[in-house]
């Protein structure tokens, strides 16, 4: 009798179905907390710059704010190819803290000359 009582006061199907969807939820929005990722310079121009080209990033961008550089405390390692390093890696949660408060900084019609 009290094995039959105990399936009539928790409906499984509910509960399971209840904590599948705090589940999804946090991980939702774990995927949104970028707190130590890292993002390549393509993902970079996708989230942070509209998809800018890569040699227009790293010129408007990383040479025109050295205090982006990981070397002067910013969030960009390796901001060009040097005998140092060649991969650039950039600390995803900083680069977009940086971008937002310098975004009316940037020249976003600037021009990349051959």
């Amino acid at each position: 009798m009290q094995e039959n009582m105990s399936n009539t006061l928790i409906n499984i199907p509910s509960l399971t179905s209840f904590i599948k969807s705090i589940v999804k939820e946090a991980v939702k929005e774990d995927k949104k907390d970028l707190t130590g990722k890292t993002w390549n310079i393509n993902e970079f121009r996708k989230y942070c710059c509209r998809g800018k080209g890569d040699n227009w990033v790293r010129t408007f961008i990383f040479d025109e704010f050295p205090e982006v550089d990981y070397k002067n405390g910013g969030f960009v390692v390796n901001p060009r190819k040097t005998s140092e390093g060649k991969t650039t890696i950039i600390f995803a949660k900083e680069a977009c803290e940086w971008m937002q408060q310098h975004q009316h900084e940037i020249n976003w019609n600037a021009k990349i000359t051959s």
